[in-house]
């Protein structure tokens, strides 16, 4: 009896040495614990979860802007709290979560490039959430049992917090590493000093992105960015482009841009309707035909060329007329030639248009060029998805570095950057598809001289203006077609610009105040006894324009 008490005993000992050896075995490898990670681990989660909190804050900046549609009717129920729960959650238990562990175990390994890099997609995290929702938990956020209820921190200081993490970012990157990231740095690969410099630059050039973001709101914005620009090591080259690829990978995993998965479909069904104002400002507004702009064909892809489909089922609002306070000459509906989207604040029911209406190009999402195929879109079309994600472009350095120009007198002629980030523009845009093995039809990409032209009538634009307000308008309005891609910045700009000033209204003549700032998210408000909701006229401490300032 004795002895079957001591076999059980034993047993037992062992189940639980055996369960305590298989729980070992449980950790996810892609969520890894801090005593069991190294750097490369967890900074290759970071920057999987940074272009993917990236591409959701993109989005959310091209509806309320209108280059793609926000249902509404009204700012004020155009979402709801639970709509930026995926976001908040990606911020705060993936990136944040993760950089902060990374960065104690790489700068014990001496990866310094990998301690900058987690520091410098923290720092544009903090940003890019205070951009998107005002105070928010940042300092006391993250610290599990030890604060379950952060209050939210005023965004200037939190600001003033992600500057710094900058600046530690460029002092790590002076420092000698053990070994560089390489293949494990998803954005520039950086093995060795040349391509660590790349995230020195990085480091400086959202610097000074943050300082013309907060011009308004700090009176020494000119002499930072007067530093900046005389130290001259920004992203100014498309070699510099802070940009995440994304490959034509279908499954195990899907490593395609998220809007060509959206949009690509085996329905041969799209699944975003592109704004009609955007479409308009590309494909009418400075001209038609071969006198459009230029990256027309590489922006959207048309399913249909013509309007033979077009009735009251297929696009209710052709039959409608235009709204009454829809100013002259605003665009409403249709455009030309098959040109397919809905226009600013348009809940109507969804019609049966999903293998009609025009979708995203191959320009920045890896879609199809268009060539006149007037086809349905279906898998593997165009650049099969190998799309990127353009957090900072050298185009945009030129916008930015124009608009400090105008606004506060700092160093360059405004007019020689619009012209520079123009041209940049077009030249990334139609150099794309050989980047992703696709050689569009000759006859359809703009030669030097349609290139040229446009450049031309744009700064025709910017010479004819007679006031200040109305070339920041000129500037402004190329930047926000520039920025294809990066709706964050769009917005930015719109509530610190006011521009492009003639944007397409809502349907509903009386929208509400425009999207200040988003809502609280029901994950933060509902879980911490520290929060409480807010609407979206609430301004973010960078934007002192006067309320009603933007529609």
């Amino acid at each position: 009896m004795k002895l079957k008490k001591i076999v059980i005993v034993l047993s037992l000992f062992a189940v639980m040495g055996s369960c305590k050896k298989f729980d070992d075995m449980l950790d996810n490898p892609n969520s890894p614990r801090p005593d069991a990670a190294n750097a490369d681990l967890y900074l290759t989660q970071a920057q999987l979860a940074f272009a993917g909190f990236f591409n959701t804050a993109s989005s959310f900046g091209m509806e309320v802007c209108r280059q793609i549609v926000m249902y509404g009717p009204r700012y004020d129920n155009a979402y709801q709290p639970q709509s930026f729960d995926g976001i908040w959650t990606n911020a705060y238990t993936s990136v944040l979560k993760h950089v902060n562990a990374l960065i104690p175990i790489a700068d014990q390994q001496k990866k310094y490039v990998n301690v900058a890099m987690a520091k410098i997609m923290k720092a544009y995290t903090l940003m890019t959430l205070v951009d998107m929702f005002g105070k928010i938990p940042a300092s006391e956020a993250n610290l599990g049992v030890d604060n379950t209820n952060p209050n939210a921190q005023d965004g200037k200081d939190v600001y003033a917090a992600a500057i710094a993490l900058l600046d530690e970012a460029i002092a790590d990157l002076g420092k000698t590493p053990g070994s560089y990231p390489g293949n494990q740095d998803l954005f520039y690969g950086a093995s060795n000093a040349a391509g660590a410099a790349r995230w020195r630059t990085l480091a400086k050039t959202l610097k000074l992105r943050a300082y013309v973001t907060t011009r308004l709101a700090d009176p020494t914005a000119k002499s930072k960015i007067d530093a900046l620009l005389t130290e001259n090591d920004l992203i100014d080259t498309p070699a510099e482009d802070f940009e995440f690829k994304y490959s034509t990978k279908q499954a195990n995993p899907n490593s395609r841009h998220p809007r060509y998965n959206g949009n690509y479909a085996a329905t041969g069904s799209a699944g975003d309707y592109m704004g009609t104002w955007f479409m308009w400002t590309l494909v009418v507004e400075k001209g038609t035909g071969a006198n459009n702009d230029p990256r027309t064909r590489y922006y959207f892809y048309r399913q249909r060329t013509n309007y033979a489909d077009v009735n009251e089922q297929t696009s209710s609002c052709s039959v409608a007329p235009t709204p009454s306070h829809f100013p002259p000459g605003m665009p409403f509906c249709l455009l030309i030639s098959g040109y397919w989207g809905r226009d600013h604040g348009d809940n109507s029911g969804i019609p049966p248009d999903g293998n009609r209406r025009t979708t995203v190009g191959i320009y920045p999402y890896g879609g199809e060029f268009d060539s006149n195929q007037g086809t349905s879109v279906s898998l593997n079309r165009g650049g099969q998805g190998a799309g990127i994600q353009p957090i900072w472009l050298s185009v945009f350095t030129d916008f930015i570095k124009a608009e400090a120009a105008m606004t506060l007198g700092t160093a360059g002629d405004p007019r020689a950057l619009l012209e520079s980030g123009v041209k940049k523009s077009l030249a990334k845009v139609i150099g794309f598809p050989a980047t992703v093995n696709v050689t569009p039809p000759a006859s359809f990409v703009p030669d030097q001289a349609r290139q040229d032209a446009y450049v031309a009538k744009v700064l025709a634009l910017y010479d004819g203006a007679t006031n200040a307000s109305e070339r920041m308008e000129v500037l402004m309005k190329e930047y926000y077609i520039a920025l294809w891609g990066n709706g964050l910045d769009v917005w930015n700009n719109y509530r610190r610009t006011g521009k492009p000033g003639n944007m397409q209204p809502t349907i509903d003549p009386n929208p509400g105040s425009f999207t200040r700032s988003m809502l609280y998210p029901s994950v933060y408000v509902n879980r911490n006894i520290n929060a409480s909701a807010k609407t979206v006229d609430v301004q973010v401490f960078w934007d002192t324009n006067p309320a009603g300032f933007i529609k």
